[in-house]
């Protein structure tokens, strides 16, 4: 939380070499790799949240286990899920931020986008959030090729991409766009000559932390503000267990 940003735009899940072949380049005015903090969204949330009190940030989420790890932190946390489709859209995620920042105009914007983190929205996908099918399973168990779940992940990049645009029109700043952690598509671990896949938590591979860290630099800068940490307004349990089991962590 040290670095210089007014907004942080968070692709859940989003290596940096997927990254680097989806995404326009040239669309930022500075980009570099970095080493994330964790290979699993609560471990990312942790290290970087944990014990701190961020009353000049506002976090909208779109994974259940930021709350569940760091709650009472940010001056407000808005926690977005869809109880009927099991799944947050970019366009949902795209208009609670532009609410948030409206709300909130003296405040930094967290915005932790659920893509390109399965399900897969893309067009036919077998991975979408009705079938709630596993893509690194099938990858491990040989019932889908890696150019198979890399062309489906990669596709789920580039539909919140392509949302983001829509956001970045609308909000002032100096915007970041990373992510908190990778996807293993079978590498294997540099300790355990074991194959990875997905995100297991715990493991320090390439695959799994380096991501993107994008800068769009803007003249026009927020006068940030802090006025505090509020008690973060939590879902229902039954509404953390949907979103967390829809996102393979729980079944």
């Amino acid at each position: 939380m040290e670095e210089d940003w007014d907004n942080l735009i968070v692709l859940d899940g989003c290596r940096a070499e997927l990254f680097e072949e989806v995404a326009d380049l040239s669309r930022f005015d500075e980009y570099n790799r970095v080493t994330s903090l964790g290979s699993k969204t609560p471990e990312w949330a942790r290290e970087n949240f944990a014990g701190h009190e961020l009353g000049d940030t506002v976090y909208l989420s779109s994974n259940g286990w930021v709350s569940q790890v760091v709650d009472n932190t940010f001056h407000e946390m808005v926690e977005v899920w869809d109880e009927v489709d099991n799944v947050v859209t970019p366009e949902e995620m795209t208009t609670r931020a532009l609410d948030a920042a409206q709300r909130h105009p003296n405040k930094r914007l967290l915005v932790h986008y659920l893509q390109p983190h399965r399900p897969f929205l893309g067009a036919d996908s077998p991975f979408d959030a009705a079938t709630k099918q596993n893509p690194w399973k099938a990858l491990a168990r040989g019932e889908a090729t890696r150019e198979e779940i890399w062309s489906l992940y990669a596709d789920n990049l580039r539909i919140v991409l392509e949302e983001l645009e829509t956001l970045l029109k609308h909000i002032p700043g100096r915007t970041v766009v990373t992510s908190d952690h990778g996807n293993a598509l079978g590498e294997r671990a540099p300790v355990v000559p074991m194959r990875v896949y997905g995100h297991p938590g715990g493991v320090r591979m390439p695959s799994l932390v380096d991501v993107p860290w994008a800068v769009i630099e803007d003249d026009e800068r927020k006068l940030i503000v802090d006025e505090g940490v509020t008690t973060t307004d939590r879902p229902e349990g039954s509404s953390v267990d949907e979103n967390l089991e829809a996102l393979g962590y729980r079944t």
